[in-house]
């Protein structure tokens, strides 16, 4: 890394640092900066517009971490009560006129499986699945582990043990806006970087996969992002 981008990478890591990692007040989150949701040209998107067949996939609060955005069939639960080994958090629940929008880091919590631009085995389906017998939820193939993101992401079967990480939502009604403003499970983050991080500096460079995302995110559906989509 140059001289330039190593100083700018900690000037934005101090300012996430400044504007945002504590907890919240609602629910163990934590806070890092309002960034938009955009459509690929840079066009923000609209509540109204998405589609509910699969996943859209953007990259929050850092340039390497993908999230998954999903417009549900049904409206999610009121708030979820979940707990994780690092502790308890309350899930907002979806948002939107109907509370059918939510959001979740891509990485399962057992084996930190996740969506590169080559394949992916963790992904929405949004039909019935064999492996629960219900529809809309999110699956990892690598060891048929299910989440139900109608309530906050919470394990329903497999290897997988904990839920899988909540990213938190805002929505604008004024303009039908989406924002993502904090996450749930930051230690997962951390593993994942440690984890995969020989990969994760091949595909962006040295410490630009911890850059951090300002101001706007594009999300794109899974099917444009993922060449080849695992299903089980």
């Amino acid at each position: 890394m140059d001289r330039r981008r190593f100083v700018r990478v900690c000037a934005s890591s101090a300012a996430i640092l400044a504007a945002g990692i504590r907890v919240a007040r609602a629910g163990g989150f934590t806070d890092f900066p309002r960034v938009r949701l955009t459509d690929t040209s840079g066009t923000p998107l609209k509540a109204s517009q998405l589609q509910g067949g699969e996943a859209y996939v953007f990259y929050y609060p850092y340039r390497g971490l993908p999230c998954f955005l999903i417009k549900l069939g049904d409206s999610a639960s009121a708030p979820e009560e979940l707990s994780a080994d690092w502790g308890s958090y309350t899930w907002p629940g979806g948002v939107g006129k109907e509370k059918k929008i939510v959001s979740y880091v891509a990485v399962c919590s057992h084996q930190l499986a996740y969506p590169d631009k080559a394949s992916t085995v963790i992904y929405y389906s949004s039909g019935q699945t064999e492996l629960v017998g219900k529809s809309s939820v999110i699956v990892c193939c690598a060891h048929a582990s299910v989440f139900d993101p109608r309530a906050g992401g919470k394990r329903l079967h497999g290897e997988a043990t904990e839920p899988i990480a909540a990213v938190r939502l805002e929505y604008d009604l004024a303009d039908d806006g989406l924002y993502a403003t904090g996450l749930a499970g930051t230690q997962l983050v951390e593993r994942f970087f440690k984890v995969h991080r020989r990969r994760l500096i091949e595909e962006y460079g040295a410490g630009v996969y911890r850059e951090p995302v300002e101001n706007a995110a594009a999300a794109i559906p899974l099917s444009k992002h993922t060449e080849s989509i695992g299903a089980c």
